[in-house]
């Protein structure tokens, strides 16, 4: 924080946390995924990856500025940007991104929230491809442009894109990027920027990574079922997916596409969690609320099929839920431990709904919840018990994903499927 560099003793930890990844796609699969098609399911997966600030296209690299700018006019990178492309009239910028010194004796710190590249240096490179820059049409917008290109300095010591620019192996590589897509902006659905506010709110990039998990659909129209609702945090994040709409609110509100068809069930009255709030934390963002946010206990047949009701009284394609843990929000009966946890309640009453031919998850649906584990325990004495997967038509898919919440506590993102 602050421009302060990372000490070296915590440089192996940023590096394993993802400061960047390499990916490289496949020319083609097949004939019906070429590699524009690829190229459009990798744009959609990281605009619905909450874990993704930014990807990039690698389009020349270099050991200096002006060569970099030789590279791109020789493969025809930039092309779209001159006469006659297809954004010659498009605004753009290049910013530059040093992620290390390329001095390796100068320590310096890396770029991050609170550390810029310096603006001279940015004009310098910018110059030194003049060759290619004084061909672009359009004019620039440092603001919000529509084609964005990064200079990159210090990701690699070595070369990335083949032998187009020269240079010893193991010497710093200047990389220009442009770029492809941008992860979701989680921070607008953080706890502090919502108007509903609660005690234990779900933080969004949980709320994404479990629609992701649960393979909800970008520009699809799913029913969602949220059995714990509480301020509604994961269906926030599933209109965000499916919603064919720009994050605005439109002037002919409400959007006449609306995406997901969600469903929230929360037993707490609005005193505690409060349901116009809720429904002005979509609408405000320019997303269609939920369906319904019922006031009930989804362990309550009553309730459940209220939900049914609400999609037109057949099952859910997708149940996402973060239930009770037990810790701060008590399930135990006068301190009984061995009290059957809210998950496994909710397992049992859709396997009576399932056994009245009215099941509550649609063959082949998903459910997923995070599942609370103490110290000392282990994921599979915390997960429900198989008699009440089999009863409920579960089986679980992968392995459970570990979230530290605490030197005591953490929980499991798992994956079950409906039989």
């Amino acid at each position: 924080a602050g421009g302060e560099p990372i000490p070296a003793s915590q440089v192996a930890v940023f590096e394993r946390a993802m400061q960047y990844v390499m990916v490289d796609l496949p020319p083609s699969l097949d004939a019906v995924l070429d590699a524009s098609r690829l190229r459009s399911i990798f744009v959609d997966t990281v605009r619905r990856c909450s874990l993704i600030r930014t990807s990039f296209e690698l389009v020349s690299e270099a050991d200096s500025y002006k060569q970099l700018a030789a590279n791109a006019l020789e493969n025809k990178s930039c092309d779209d940007l001159m006469q006659a492309g297809v954004n010659n009239n498009s605004t753009w910028s290049i910013r530059l991104r040093r992620y290390a010194s390329l001095n390796p004796t100068n320590k310096q710190a890396r770029y991050g929230k609170n550390v810029r590249s310096p603006l001279r240096d940015e004009r310098k490179a910018i110059a030194e491809m003049a060759d290619l820059v004084r061909l672009f049409r359009g004019k620039v917008d440092l603001a919000e442009p529509k084609c964005k290109i990064y200079l990159l300095e210090g990701l690699r010591k070595n070369k990335l894109c083949g032998d187009d620019g020269g240079g010893d192996e193991g010497s710093q590589r200047l990389i220009m990027a442009r770029v492809l897509a941008q992860g979701p902006k989680v921070s607008m659905y953080s706890p502090k920027e919502r108007i509903c506010v609660t005690t234990t709110p779900l933080c969004p990039i949980a709320a994404f990574t479990m629609c992701n998990v649960a393979q909800i659909q970008r520009r699809a129209t799913p029913s969602i079922l949220d059995p714990f609702a509480g301020s509604c945090a994961t269906l926030l994040a599933a209109s965000h997916i499916t919603n064919t709409q720009s994050l605005q609110r439109p002037s002919d509100w409400p959007p006449t596409s609306s995406g997901c068809k969600a469903v929230g069930v929360e037993i707490c009255h609005s005193g505690y969690v409060n349901r116009d709030d809720i429904v002005s934390d979509f609408e405000t963002r320019g997303l269609p609320p939920p369906a319904a946010i019922i006031r009930g206990d989804s362990l309550s047949y009553e309730v459940r099929q209220r939900a049914r009701d609400t999609i037109g009284g057949g099952p859910f394609d997708v149940v996402v839920c973060d239930p009770p843990y037990g810790i701060r929000e008590a399930f135990q009966d006068d301190g009984n431990e061995d009290a059957i946890s809210p998950l496994t309640q909710l397992m049992y009453a859709m396997g009576k709904d399932r056994s009245n031919g009215n099941p509550l998850l649609v063959r082949g649906g998903r459910l997923v919840s995070f599942v609370p584990v103490r110290a000392g325990e282990t994921l599979s004495e915390c997960l429900p018990e198989l008699q009440a997967q089999e009863f409920a038509g579960l089986t679980i898919d992968g392995e459970g994903k570990e979230q530290v919440l605490s030197d005591t506590l953490s929980r499991y993102l798992v994956c079950f499927c409906s039989k």
